[in-house]
C-alpha cells in the first residue's frame, strides 16, 4: 500500500474513531457522573484517555510502518 494513502486512510480512522468514541464517553459521563465525588470522575476521564489511546496508538504504528 502507498505510503500516501495508508496515511490518508489513517487519519480518516484517528478522526472517525475519535469522534464517536468521546460522543460515546461524553454520553456515559453526562447519564453516570452527576453525583460523584471527584475521584470517580478523575478515575473515568483517565480511564477514558487510556482506552481511547491504546486503539490511536495501534493505528498510528500501523500508518508508520514502511
Amino acid at each position: 500500500m502507498n505510503v500516501r494513502l495508508r496515511k490518508f486512510i489513517g487519519a480518516l480512522g484517528l478522526i472517525v474513531f475519535s469522534l464517536v468514541f468521546y460522543t460515546f464517553a461524553i454520553s456515559v459521563a453526562i447519564a453516570r457522573l452527576p453525583g460523584l465525588a471527584t475521584p470517580w470522575h478523575i478515575l473515568f476521564y483517565f480511564l477514558t484517555v487510556v482506552i481511547w489511546f491504546i486503539p490511536c496508538a495501534l493505528l498510528i504504528r500501523w500508518i508508520q510502518k514502511p
